[in-house]
């Protein structure tokens, strides 16, 4: 059976992407639960967030690139029951091509999303992330 032929659907993609955001900020505020219950201006929360955007990038690329070549699945995927395998076989993504599906993947957050939008379109489902790393979400 060819990993096309079950393909998940893109509400349940939708409902991972939301656990592992979840997931990756309660990480993020326990490492700078400190810094965060100091900053008391606008100003300050901003310089924070400025000054930290690459290390929360940098938690993001390291989940997603673990989880994903470890077993295909995230936290959100596992709750969701899917994964994310090579498209050509079904079997699990090498580490290159995880990191690779990883950063794409924060550039497309970066960018409002947009590389998310082809999975809408698309008869594979496949963001903009998935098609470069050759992989695609499947019903586990």
């Amino acid at each position: 059976m060819s990993p096309i032929d079950n393909l998940a659907p893109n509400a349940k993609r939708i409902w991972s992407y939301a656990i592992d955001d979840l997931v990756i900020s309660v990480l993020f505020i326990a490492i700078f639960f400190d810094q965060l219950t100091q900053l008391t201006t606008p100003e300050s929360a901003t310089m924070f967030v400025k000054t930290n955007y690459w290390i929360l990038a940098l938690l993001k690329v390291i989940y997603h690139t673990l989880f994903t070549w470890q077993n295909g699945k995230t936290l959100g995927k596992q709750l969701m029951k899917i994964k994310a395998v090579n498209i050509t076989d079904g079997t699990l993504l090498t580490l290159p091509m995880a990191f690779v599906r990883a950063l794409i993947r924060i550039l497309d957050e970066s960018f409002f999303y947009i590389g998310f939008l082809p999975a809408f379109f698309s008869p594979t489902r496949q963001t903009l992330h998935d098609r470069i790393s050759r992989s695609v979400v499947v019903n586990a």
